[in-house]
């Protein structure tokens, strides 16, 4: 009788046990890593700038990362050729999907929607590929000058293996056009 009058307060304390269990999981031991890893490159940028060739060495690093940027601005098309026509993102989506050797059996624009101040025209995508040609056709997406979104994917394979894909693209544009 004794045990049965405990259970609330067991259960209480398991909970308790429990709740501080996931905090600790998804906040506290993700928090530490990140603060760990920033004190080591604080630690690494302090070694460096006391060394005697740390100027040079931080120059040589941020030259690096310099390039690395302008080769992938340059990778992208003109900011002039960016207009806010549809049919211009079309296009683009078209190119990007065959340099990812995707070829769509389908384009189905939607209705474009209008909120505050950016327009959003999505765009139902079918198309039969690999998942590596998917992936790089996603990554593609990234690199392009519009902002666009993959609001829903369904993947289905066929006797040969090949994914039947149904994609919702979604590019967004601010009003006014993409030089705002």
């Amino acid at each position: 009788m004794k045990i049965l009058g405990e259970t609330p307060l067991l259960f209480l304390l398991a909970a308790t046990l429990a709740v501080t269990g996931a905090l600790v999981h998804f906040v506290v031991l993700p928090a530490y890593g990140t603060l760990l890893s920033r004190h080591a490159e604080r630690t690494r940028y302090e070694t460096i700038i006391s060394s005697e060739s740390g100027f040079q060495l931080l120059k040589k690093e941020i030259g690096a990362q310099i390039a690395t940027l302008e080769h992938r601005l340059t990778s992208l098309p003109d900011r002039e050729t960016v207009t806010a026509d549809p049919g211009s993102f079309l296009e683009l989506l078209i190119a990007t999907a065959r340099k990812s050797e995707v070829r769509f059996t389908r384009m189905q624009p939607q209705e474009e929607q209008t909120s505050g101040t950016i327009t959003r025209y999505p765009v139902l995508l079918s198309f039969t590929t690999s998942y590596h040609e998917l992936g790089q056709f996603i990554a593609a997406l990234e690199k392009l000058p519009y902002l666009f979104s993959v609001d829903r994917v369904a993947i289905s394979t066929d006797d040969k293996g090949e994914c039947n894909v149904r994609l919702l693209a979604t590019c967004l544009i601010p009003k006014g056009g993409a030089d705002e």
